[in-house]
């Protein structure tokens, strides 16, 4: 009598992994802290000090611009520096050498 092994279904393995992966996104959601509203994660957080008169949260366009404009000279400053140091010439020391492997030459065709 000869034995036939049977192969499970394609839809079986559907069926399977689809179960996984269901147990796995309530495993997710069980594991997260459950807030009826949450925040963004945008919206900056409490002890963040942000100048803002509007009660709402709400942050001026004139405010952002001018932190902008802050960070820009201030990356500005540290590139000009970069540059100056780099202008100078920097010395480098090398510590540690791999031996280099001499490139045999090919043959002339």
């Amino acid at each position: 009598m000869p034995t036939t092994l049977r192969r499970p279904s394609p839809r079986l393995y559907t069926n399977a992994v689809l179960t996984v992966i269901a147990g796995v996104l309530v495993l997710n959601w069980l594991a997260t802290p459950s807030d009826i509203v949450g925040r963004a994660n945008a919206q900056p957080a409490d002890d963040m000090e942000i100048a803002t008169d509007d009660p709402s949260g709400r942050i001026s366009a004139a405010e952002q611009r001018k932190q902008m404009i802050q960070e820009l000279r201030g990356l500005s400053a540290r590139m000009e520096r970069i540059e100056a140091t780099l202008a100078r010439g920097i010395s480098v020391k090398v510590t540690d050498m791999p031996a280099m492997k001499q490139a045999t030459e090919k043959p002339a065709k």
